[in-house]
């Protein structure tokens, strides 16, 4: 069993999330054509999710930076990286002269307000409480980079997909679902105030955490629920199979009694055009047995 601090826990929390989260803040969102011209845009990406909303939008060549995490689409790890979220280099982000920067709610107050003094406009996007949040992402994105009817046409196959998840399970058993983000020293799940929460649900399963807030659960809690299935998030820089056997063996998980499906991360945990896609893969690995 891992004891962490309070401190690591966030950290944790962060990482697993590969900093999806973001907050809407009272930042102007950039004015194609007023504030800036198109042809000067330069976007420095400190959210995975956001750099690849804008490939998704065929923006991708206003990017002139990235954070550690972004890592999609595979051509992005060309760019220069300003670090990580929690620490991020200042003089590597103003040297790429960026016209924006697009920030996640986990870039500090602080770093942020430096970027701001240098001249640089600062996006800030929160919308991880819902997956309808998503949709709101990627049309704030695209209005940066003037993309509004590409991004009207990534949303509508976005929600005939969930449309079509939600049509496909909705009269079928719904199993009781845990989505085990982390475990040990602190008990880490999508609560229901969280989008992931919420794709549970409509997955066509019950989320035993969705009582819950803030990412957190207890194991008190879980072994009450005893769910009948447990998603399992491989631990970073572990395989699958090394987490479900750490799981499977520390006390009190190994007393579960609920079938263990590891799932990707990665694609699930980031909230943007790829999210729907997701919802797929995680409905049909819930309903695997019965498909």
């Amino acid at each position: 069993m891992h004891n962490r601090t309070a401190k690591h826990y966030l950290l944790f929390i962060a990482s697993f999330l590969l900093l999806t989260f973001s907050r809407i803040g009272a930042q102007p969102v950039l004015e194609i054509g007023t504030q800036k011209q198109a042809e000067e845009i330069r976007i420095v990406s400190l959210s995975p999710n956001v750099t690849e909303t804008l490939h998704a939008l065929n923006a991708g060549s206003y990017l002139v930076g990235r954070s550690d995490y972004c890592n999609y689409p595979e051509e992005v790890v060309e760019l220069p990286s300003v670090g990580t979220l929690y620490n991020p280099s200042l003089e590597t982000l103003l040297s790429l002269e960026p016209s924006v920067v697009i920030s996640s709610a986990f870039v500090s107050d602080d770093f942020l307000a430096s970027v701001e003094k240098a001249g640089i406009e600062v996006i800030q996007l929160e919308t991880q409480q819902t997956f309808q949040g998503t949709y709101e992402l990627i049309r704030k994105i695209a209005e940066v980079v003037g993309k509004q009817s590409e991004a009207e046409l990534i949303i509508l196959s976005m929600q005939n997909t969930v449309r079509e998840v939600v049509n496909t399970y909705q009269n079928k058993s719904k199993p009781s679902v845990y989505m085990v983000i982390d475990f040990g020293g602190f008990d880490a799940t999508a609560t229901g105030d969280t989008f992931l929460g919420e794709m549970i649900e409509l997955a066509g399963a019950t989320n035993v955490a969705k009582s819950a807030k803030n990412w957190t659960f207890s194991k008190e809690l879980l072994m009450a629920a005893d769910p009948e299935i447990l998603l399992l998030n491989p631990r970073w820089g572990e395989s699958a199979e090394a987490t479900i056997q750490e799981f499977t063996t520390t006390k009190p998980y190994s007393d579960l009694t609920g079938t263990i499906i590891s799932f990707d991360a990665d694609s699930t945990s980031r909230q943007g055009p790829r999210s729907a896609d997701a919802l797929k893969a995680l409905a049909e690995l819930i309903h695997q047995e019965t498909n």
